[in-house]
C-alpha cells in the first residue's frame, strides 16, 4: 500500500473494523481502476476517429493536387506544341527565304 492508502486505511480503521476499511479501500481501487481503463477505451476510440478524418482529409487533398498536375501537364504540352510550331515555321521561313 502506498502512504495515502495507508492513510486512508488508518482513517477507516477508526471508524470500521479492518476487514470493513479493507474492503472499501479495495472498492475505491477497482472502481478507480475501472474509471481509468474506460477513459483509455474512449480516449483511443477518439484517437481512431480523429485519424480517420486526417487519412480522408489528406485523401481529397491528394485528389485535388493530382487534378492540378493534370492541368499542368496539359499546359505545358499546349505550349510545347505552341513553341515546336513556331520553331519549325521558322526554319521553313529561312528554308524559302533563300
Amino acid at each position: 500500500m502506498s502512504t495515502l492508502e495507508l492513510k486512508v486505511y488508518d482513517i477507516l480503521k477508526s471508524k470500521f473494523t479492518e476487514k470493513e476499511a479493507s474492503d472499501v479501500i479495495e472498492y475505491v481501487q477497482t472502481k478507480v481502476k475501472e474509471t481509468v481503463e474506460e477513459k483509455m477505451v474512449q480516449s483511443q476510440i477518439l484517437q481512431s476517429k480523429d485519424l480517420e478524418i486526417l487519412r480522408k482529409e489528406i485523401k481529397e487533398d491528394f485528389a485535388k493536387v493530382d487534378g492540378r498536375f493534370s492541368e499542368t501537364k496539359i499546359e505545358i504540352l499546349r505550349w510545347m506544341f505552341g513553341i515546336f510550331l513556331a520553331m519549325m515555321m521558322a526554319i521553313v521561313g529561312l528554308y524559302f527565304k533563300k
